[in-house]
């Protein structure tokens, strides 16, 4: 008896270092490619100045990148669910390292487009989705919230540690070198993939199969046997699309998820994209503006590193969590045009830092909830493809309500009602679809109850 509680202590024990060191692999795996993408924007003015382009028009080739990240996910599930997370992730790091290579040697500004909207964007699209997808599905009920909040939170140290490195590099090596070292360092991120990834669950049945319909079409039926897997394999893409497709009707919430993710994204993006530009006009210098940047990234950090201790201990639930860190959100928005002083800015930056940095990780693991684990990989594609949209306009959306109002308040008070707004998708129908199921089964019991002849009291619980 003793023997067999060691063995089960050991199997713990190796579960838990395998999932501690595939969780430090896929953090920096996001710190190179996410974080790395997301900083890109420092060599706008650089690409603006070379190409004799507008800011719009740079501008455009990242906001096609976020767009291709989001639409693409679903084609980034169903190559993983093809050739396992280990070569799609593999494929996707080396895109964006490409993708960054070339970057480097543009001249004209469809070039731009073509490697980093979509070599970058299809690449980041391959390793975002999959690698979050991996980690919810191989980590237990116990150590996935944590697990996905620590890889999320390398795009947050991301955002703060890779413009320094690439300030200090464009100062040795000039733009075009520096974007051709952080292509160079993304490789390493192909390393890791190698490293901690492994073949999806499935993937050994999957090849198994392979050779025994390759040893079966060997015989001599072989024409009417190849014809047949042919109708065979579009039968099965059609099924496999079908289930993409009906994966909101069979899961409402799933639905309703879309929702909370599209408002959110828009929310996210008005907010931080145009953070620094609404300090400076309120009269801060440039210099203790970009510091809000860092303070943002802090908190977001923090939140994204921290945010699922609770859910592990079971202190709270996940869609509660999601509700208060949306009010959170909505709440430090609205109340950061009001704020004049430096240090009630800061500390408001903070507060948003903290509760975006909680809402994005959650969509994921309260999208896993909702399906399942068996889904979850075609749902977070599907997730994600819907807020294609809403990346594409997200900072974009600010910036006209800021360009037809003139002030950046009004900006702050519509992404804060997208907060909001997100919040009561996520609570009320589920509040409704609550009260609905209560009501029916009182009825029922009631109807019970009147055939047996039992008074009411008995039915409510109140005393005679």
């Amino acid at each position: 008896m003793a023997s067999k509680d060691d063995e089960t202590t050991t199997a713990r024990s190796t579960s838990l270092i395998r999932t501690i060191l595939l969780v430090v692999g896929t953090h920096s795996i996001f710190v190179l490619t996410d974080g790395t993408t997301i900083s890109f924007g420092i060599f706008l003015t650089d690409f603006v100045d070379e190409l004799n382009a507008g800011f719009g028009v740079i501008g455009a080739a990242s906001s096609l990148l976020t767009s291709a990240l989001h639409t693409f996910s679903p084609v980034g599930a169903y190559v993983a669910s093809k050739i396992g997370f280990r070569k799609t992730i593999v494929t996707g790091t080396l895109l964006i390292a490409i993708g960054f290579m070339l970057s480097s040697q543009v001249q004209e500004t469809w070039q731009l487009f073509i490697s980093h909207s979509l070599i970058t964007g299809c690449g980041i699209s391959l390793v975002f989705s999959n690698t979050i997808s991996f980690v919810c599905v191989v980590c237990d009920d116990d150590h996935v919230s944590i697990a996905n909040g620590v890889t999320t939170a390398g795009t947050a140290v991301g955002m703060i540690s890779v413009p320094v490195l690439i300030n200090v590099l464009r100062g040795i090596f000039g733009w075009r070198g520096s974007l051709l070292i952080m292509g160079a360092l993304v490789v390493n991120a192909t390393v890791i993939s190698l490293l901690v990834f492994r073949n999806n669950p499935n993937m050994q049945q999957q090849q198994s199969k392979r050779k025994q319909e390759h040893l079966e079409a060997n015989d001599h039926e072989y024409v009417t046997k190849r014809e047949e897997s042919k109708d065979d394999y579009v039968m099965q893409q059609t099924k496999q699309i079908t289930k993409l497709i009906r994966l909101p009707i069979m899961y409402p919430m799933l639905a309703l998820i879309m929702v909370v993710a599209n408002l959110v994204w828009l929310a996210f993006a008005g907010t931080v994209y145009h953070l620094v530009a609404a300090a400076i006009q309120s009269g801060i210098t440039e210099s203790s503006a970009a510091l809000l940047m860092t303070i943002y990234g802090i908190g977001n950090i923090i939140s994204r590193m921290l945010h699922g201790v609770p859910l592990k201990l079971k202190l709270i639930k996940t869609k509660n969590m999601f509700a208060i860190a949306l009010l959170a959100a909505g709440v430090s928005t609205f109340v950061l045009p009001f704020c004049k002083s430096y240090l009630v800015i800061a500390s408001v930056t903070l507060v948003i830092g903290v509760s975006t940095g909680t809402c994005i990780p959650l969509i994921f693991l309260y999208t896993r909830e909702i399906v399942g684990v068996e889904n979850f990989a075609r749902a977070v594609g599907l997730v994600l493809m819907s807020t294609g949209f809403a990346g594409l306009v997200g900072g974009s959306l600010a910036g006209l309500v800021y360009d037809l109002t003139g002030s950046y308040n009004i900006a702050f008070f519509v992404m804060g009602s997208f907060f909001f707004l997100g919040c009561f998708f996520l609570t009320v129908p589920q509040m409704f679809i609550n009260f609905k199921r209560n009501n029916s089964e009182y009825r029922n019991i009631k109807l019970k109850a009147e055939t047996i002849s039992l008074p009411d009291s008995a039915i409510t619980g109140t005393a005679l």
